[in-house]
Order: structure tokens, then C-alpha cells, then sequence
């Protein structure tokens, strides 16, 4: 599986009321998918998948602020900031509806654009997102601090998260990494902290799903997705840890394809 971004993909550059320059890679044609990167992550992470996915949608990989080739953060934002900032961008592209898919804190950002922005949101798939306690954060934050605080990462840091890494995937992590920054990626990780997803998902009022990576960090808080709303399905990519899109490019694309396009 190569990581590098397909040929027929184009860069693309917009600014937004109140947020900034925002960078975006896009691909095919049909219903707007929006995907968003996990933090100290890019557009580049749905490279392998977007071709794919693009034989049924038009897919946008978002960079979002802070981080990729968006501007970057003048303060704090809070999920419901990148809500925001995801209306915009929407906005300075022309698109009223979208169907929304993101990764790790931006599954996050996705479960609760679903419901800041539901008259936006055609459907919401929520990857690997964390349903922890305010406890259960404590608890590990030197961890979250200790991965998200250094940029750089070695080889065997990588290998221990994505299933296939080679030289071109651990530059390309790290560039992505020192883009974003020590600061904005701990942010990041405060404002997932901070934020209650599983009143998100309680309230979702449009389609949404909740995907895991059977080898993932989050797939063992699965049943408190059901503890919080039943009508949510949920999931699980069998070869898959925390990046499915990286790990399962064709497994991840089958999902989305069948449930957006049912939703």
C-alpha cells in the first residue's frame, strides 16, 4: 500500500470569516465527504483511501486549523471552535450539506458537528474516538502529554500505532507532527478532554455510526456508545488499530461508501 498522495487529487487553499487560511486536498465527484485528519496529523492521512471513496463522493481532506498547511492557532479552541471552523470552510466552499467522517480527536470534532451543525451534517461517522471519563483522562494525561509533547517520533513509535510503516510514512508523520506543533497537539488533546462526547452522541439527530480498529486504544469503551444512544450502530475493522484509514484503506472506504450513501 503506498501512502503518497494520488495524481488525480488537487491542493486547494480557502479563506474563512474568523478562522483563517485553510489547506484541503480533494478528489471525485458526488455528495461532499468530509474527512478530518487525527491531531499532529493532514489531508495526507486519507491518501490511500480518498481514490476509492472517490468513485462515489466528493472527497475533501481537511486540514484542519493548526495543523497540515492551515494556518495556525492564534488561541485555544475548544471542539465547538473547530465546529465552527468546519462551518466556515464549508462556507468558503460553497457546501450547505456534507457528510462528515473523522479520526481520533477529529471524530470528535464529527460527532459534535453533527449536532452544533446538524441542519449541515448529512451523515457522521466517528473513528477511534475516545469515550473516556473526566477520571479516566486524568488518569493518563502524563501519556497523552509524553506522546503529543515531543513532535518527532521514531520508527518503532509509529510501527507500535500503524500496522505498515516504511521510511516515506515516518517522514511524512513527522513533518506532519512538527507543522502542528508540541503546543497545538496538546491543545488539541485538552479540548477533546474537556468535551463530552457521549452527550454529543446522545443527542446526534442525524445518521451516525461509530467505527473502531479491533487493535485500537478506544475500541474497549465500545459499549458506552450504545449506553448512549442504542440507535447508533457500531463497527469494528478486524486488521485495524487506531488509524483504519491508514491500516485498512479498502475496509475503511466499504463502510463509509455503504453507510453514507444509505444515510
Amino acid at each position: 500500500m503506498s501512502q503518497t498522495p494520488d495524481s488525480t487529487a488537487c491542493d486547494g487553499y480557502v479563506r474563512t470569516t474568523g478562522h483563517g487560511r485553510m489547506h484541503y486536498r480533494e478528489q471525485g465527484r458526488g455528495d461532499p465527504l468530509i474527512l478530518i485528519h487525527t491531531n499532529g496529523g493532514s489531508a495526507w492521512q486519507y491518501a490511500a483511501c480518498s481514490p476509492l471513496l472517490a468513485r462515489r463522493f466528493r472527497v475533501i481532506a481537511w486540514d484542519m486549523p493548526g495543523q497540515g498547511d492551515s494556518d495556525p492557532l492564534a488561541r485555544h479552541y475548544g471542539i465547538e471552535d473547530y465546529c465552527d471552523a468546519l462551518a466556515a470552510f464549508m462556507d468558503a466552499l460553497a457546501i450547505d450539506r456534507a457528510h462528515v467522517s473523522g479520526c481520533s480527536c477529529g471524530g470528535t470534532i464529527t460527532g459534535a458537528f453533527g449536532v452544533r451543525h446538524a441542519a449541515r451534517t448529512r451523515s457522521a461517522v466517528v473513528v477511534e474516538t475516545p469515550f473516556r471519563t473526566a477520571a479516566e483522562w486524568a488518569a493518563r494525561w502524563d501519556h497523552t502529554e509524553g506522546n503529543f509533547g515531543i513532535p518527532t517520533q521514531s520508527i518503532d513509535d509509529v510501527k507500535s500505532r500503524v500496522a505498515r510503516v516504511d521510511e516515506h510514512v515516518l517522514e511524512r508523520w513527522n513533518v506532519d507532527r512538527n507543522k502542528a506543533g508540541a503546543k497545538t497537539m496538546v491543545s488539541v488533546m485538552w479540548a477533546m478532554r474537556d468535551f463530552d462526547i457521549a452527550a454529543a452522541i446522545a443527542a446526534a439527530t442525524r445518521p451516525t455510526m461509530v467505527l473502531y480498529g479491533a487493535r485500537g486504544p478506544t475500541v474497549a469503551l465500545r459499549d458506552r456508545v450504545k449506553a448512549a444512544n442504542a440507535a447508533v450502530p457500531v463497527e469494528t475493522l478486524a486488521g485495524s488499530g487506531h488509524f483504519p484509514m491508514l491500516d485498512e484503506p479498502e475496509a475503511f472506504a466499504e463502510v463509509h461508501t455503504r453507510f453514507c450513501t444509505a444515510a
